[in-house]
């Protein structure tokens, strides 16, 4: 793979993990093009392997997209995470150390402080890094691995929920609960209240994917000529 190529996938992957790039979003060529200043080949590289990892898909006469999943298939990468991120609070919290302490905090605060501003955009990014903090705090290094992998896919629908009114201040208040839970070293509450966290958001995608389905099928059917 070019370097070129490599950069492309690691900045589109960062697009779709912070919401800027969403489920459904067709990918311009000639946008990637202006932005990126490289030509058509290392984009269409770029696409073909992120085509393949699952994360955009190719439709006929109509471009690359981000690839929208299955309300099952969504349930399913929430049950998965909601587990392995409790599963992270609880070992943070049975072994947290001040390093892994101050690191959560600080990303509480920037999550408060977006969530405050109510900036969606950079609240989903400070989410990304808060959870982040966890996942390091664990010390598990397969459990870390595994999140990531996990994420590269579910980030993309973490932030659909910021649309709703009161989701930021409601998603900070918990991560505060989180946080406490963590530093008071209470494991068990560390893991239910992250996989909650986790499964509120998870029960609540299916019906709001459906609508983005049917928004960006309409936008299509509109933009054939």
């Amino acid at each position: 793979m070019t370097r070129s190529a490599d950069k492309l996938i690691s900045q589109i992957t960062q697009d779709i993990s912070s919401g800027s790039l969403r489920p459904g979003d067709q990918l311009e060529e000639t946008e990637l093009a202006d932005r990126f200043q490289v030509s058509r080949t290392p984009i269409r590289e770029a696409i073909r392997v992120m085509v393949s990892s699952g994360l955009l898909e190719t439709r006929p006469r109509k471009g690359a997209f981000v690839r929208v999943l299955t309300p099952e298939e969504l349930l399913d990468l929430f049950e998965v995470s909601a587990e392995l991120e409790g599963m992270a609070c609880r070992l943070a919290a049975g072994s947290l150390t001040e390093e892994h302490a101050k690191a959560i905090m600080d990303q509480l605060e920037k999550c408060k402080a977006a969530a405050a501003s109510n900036d969606r955009k950079l609240y989903s990014i400070c989410n990304l890094d808060f959870h982040s903090a966890i996942h390091r705090a664990s010390r598990n290094k397969w459990l870390i691995s595994q999140l990531k992998q996990i994420g590269i896919h579910l980030n993309a629908y973490r932030s659909i929920p910021y649309d709703m009114r009161g989701r930021l201040a409601k998603s900070a208040e918990e991560h505060i609960e989180i946080y406490e839970a963590i530093f008071d070293g209470d494991e068990r509450k560390a893991n239910d209240l992250m996989r909650d966290h986790m499964m509120l958001q998870g029960k609540r995608l299916p019906s709001m994917i459906k609508f983005m389905a049917q928004n960006n099928q309409e936008k299509l059917e509109k933009s054939v000529p």
